[in-house]
């Protein structure tokens, strides 16, 4: 029951994914990103359009990279609003994770907790069933 269960959470995820993001993975561009310092903040600048647009980074994970080019994903109608294309933050979401790790731990407690001891009547009900003599095509 676990292993089933576990191949439906995993499928059921891996299918939930590419539909969620946002920015929308299938309606969305990609483009390089320069990794540069601005300030006190690390960000990413691109352009899109001719104009020129940044989302801010976390600075201990990009303080090495300064100058090198990553890939970013934006909607073409709102690229004010993009993301790193990286598997972490944008395809994984923690918060996320932990809510789906969490309903489905719930579940199979559920399911476990009807499962492991049925009533002395329900089982003694399926013990004592016979099928009934039918005939072949009733």
């Amino acid at each position: 029951m676990i292993k089933s269960a576990i191949i439906l959470f995993l499928v059921l995820l891996l299918v939930y994914l590419p539909f969620s993001r946002t920015p929308d993975y299938f309606d969305s561009e990609t483009s390089p990103a320069l990794i540069e310092k601005r300030g006190a903040l690390i960000v990413a600048s691109f352009q899109e359009a001719g104009k020129s647009y940044w989302i801010e980074l976390p600075t201990e994970e990009f303080k090495s990279k300064i100058g090198q080019r990553t890939e970013i994903i934006y909607e073409l109608n709102q690229p004010e609003h993009a993301k790193l294309n990286v598997a972490w933050n944008y395809w994984l979401v923690p918060s996320e994770l932990a809510f789906a790790l969490g309903i489905f731990l719930v579940l199979l407690g559920v399911a476990y907790a009807t499962t492991n001891k049925p009533d002395p009547s329900a089982l003694a009900e399926q013990l004592d069933y016979k099928k009934e003599n039918t005939g072949k095509y009733d």
